[in-house]
């Protein structure tokens, strides 16, 4: 079997607890994917670990004392100058292709405040240049339901329309204090497209039974790496020489029909799985039978008890520390985070990819209620898990599984 580029004594050199880097998601936001698989149960899911990466890393801005070391810990930070400095590369990754280009990426935030506080001054400073989030002034008390329509015109319109909305009715009211939010959006163009032939072929669901979906394919040679119980495919998107990222979605197909749990078992338990196994191969296979599905995907999720699951707890609790989120006047006032709502859109065709996902993170009042040429099939006819990811810093934009191509 080919191991790719790394092995399993490389990757035991290096230790799980790694400070976050450029290149690396912090395992938090990648671990969750068990998480949600499991909620998912027999539904397709997506979501992107960036733009919750992002959230976080924005709130730990606000933060101080123990609550500020746990989300440092949870972010894999050895500081918040490291953590901004990432988040920094982050976005300026994310924001720079433009309407001309091959690929768009886009990436904007947000912050909303009661019009009865003031920010920090550094933390609004930080907010607007590395997380590009312009602050507003919004009546929470009086006008809560107006803040949530508001909020979901922002996003719907940050995501070109593909998400339309993201917070519920009565998730805002007159005890909440702030929104800090982002959206990210990505359209872009496989390098080989596939042939427009709308096949339908069986695929083959978890429970046993089967559908008829429309499949994919082409005649070029693909990127694929084989590896013990599963295989993994690239599947690279145009972009301009001049374009810092470098996109590609990788399908990760168990070679079981009943693989798929197994598999996001390995994910969710290896700080090193992607680095092992996810990356733009050098071996380009001759297809021999070569089948993916169409799907398109949405989901949503309130993340607080994932995130708290998982060991980030202080920032949801009445003990939570956010002193440098509020002007030094207002310290006497004690937020706790009361939500993390995240939604994400992904729809999969022959041209190409379009893509958005938006997290909006809510705070209130504490204690308020509430390589050489080698032939190979690859038939994506039974469930996968599936990543878009930028090749060269390692950012990890969109992750979820397909269980049945037909739901959406």
């Amino acid at each position: 079997m080919t191991e790719g580029n790394s092995s399993e004594s490389d990757g035991a050199k290096t230790k799980s607890k790694r400070p976050m880097s450029s290149t690396n998601a912090p395992f938090s936001c990648i671990r969750i994917v068990k998480d949600l698989s499991k909620e998912a149960k027999e539904n397709n899911f997506v979501y992107s670990p960036c733009s919750i990466q992002l959230a976080m890393s924005l709130v730990a801005n606000g933060s101080n004392g123990s609550t500020l070391s746990e989300l440092l810990t949870f972010l894999e930070a050895k500081d918040l100058n490291h953590l901004n400095s990432v988040a920094e590369d982050l976005v300026n990754t994310l924001t720079e292709s433009s309407e001309e280009g091959q690929q768009i990426l886009t990436f904007v935030g947000g912050v909303w405040i009661d019009e009865s506080l003031h920010l920090n001054p550094t933390f609004k400073s930080i907010a607007e240049s590395i997380y590009k989030g312009q602050a507003e002034a919004v009546d929470f008390e009086n006008k809560a339901a107006e803040v949530v329509n508001e909020l979901n015109r922002w996003a719907e319109g940050a995501t070109n329309g593909l998400i339309k909305s993201v917070l519920p009715q009565g998730s805002l009211d007159e005890t909440s204090r702030l929104v800090l939010a982002n959206a990210l959006y990505f359209k872009g163009k496989w390098t080989e497209e596939f042939l427009k032939r709308n096949e339908l072929r069986t695929f083959y669901l978890l429970n046993g039974n089967s559908v008829k979906v429309p499949f994919m394919t082409n005649t070029k040679n693909q990127y694929i790496e084989i590896f013990d119980d599963f295989k993994v495919l690239r599947l690279p998107y145009k972009r301009n020489s001049d374009e810092k990222a470098v996109l590609s979605m990788y399908v990760i197909l168990p070679d079981k029909r009943d693989g798929l749990q197994p598999l996001l078992e390995k994910v969710g338990d290896d700080p090193l799985f992607l680095e092992k196994h996810v990356y733009p191969g050098t071996r380009a296979a001759i297809m021999r039978d070569f089948l993916v599905s169409k799907f398109e995907i949405t989901h949503e999720i309130e993340a607080s008890n994932i995130l708290q699951n998982i060991g980030l707890k202080l920032p949801f609790s009445d003990r939570a520390e956010f002193a440098e989120m509020l002007q030094k006047s207002q310290h006497a006032i004690r937020l706790q985070v009361s939500t993390v709502h995240h939604k994400s859109r992904i729809e999969v065709n022959e041209i190409g990819t379009e893509a958005a996902a938006c997290t909006l993170a809510t705070m209130r009042k504490c204690c308020a209620v509430v390589k050489m040429p080698f032939h190979v099939d690859f038939v994506a006819d039974h469930p996968f898990l599936f990543i878009i990811r930028d090749d060269i810093s390692g950012m990890v934009l969109f992750m979820g599984n397909v269980v049945n191509p037909l739901l959406k």
